[in-house]
């Protein structure tokens, strides 16, 4: 795997993780898909759009990543319980929604950049 795919898989970890880490601050909540309303949709968009801002390509590396760290999280902070195996198919759903935000951010980066506006 080439370095710019371990760098953006990296980033993704990370963002999707934080989602996880920041759901008891936030909304009260361990698991943030148990928080009221669009709290986790919101929060997947807003950290796959700003790991897609920071490593734009491959948006594999981005859905893999977001997997990671999302069930990475779940294993080490809140442990593996009997609905594991239905939340990590959840996840693979939920992933989605972080690697099409990734997408968007990355292609509205490489538009302004092709336009020479440097971020």
């Amino acid at each position: 795997m080439k370095a710019r795919a371990w760098s953006t898989m990296l980033v993704s970890v990370v963002a999707s993780a934080l989602v996880w880490a920041l759901s008891p601050w936030l909304v009260g909540h361990r698991e943030p898909w148990d928080a009221d309303g669009l709290f986790y949709v919101a929060a997947l968009l807003v950290a796959g759009a700003l790991a897609g801002l920071l490593a734009p390509k491959p948006l594999w590396a981005h859905y893999l990543g977001s997997l990671i760290g999302q069930l990475g999280y779940e294993v080490l902070f809140l442990g593996i319980g009997p609905l594991f195996v239905l939340g990590a198919a959840f996840l693979l759903g939920y992933c989605i929604i972080f690697v099409v935000a990734a997408g968007v951010a990355a292609h509205l980066r490489a538009r302004l950049e092709s336009r020479g506006v440097h971020g």
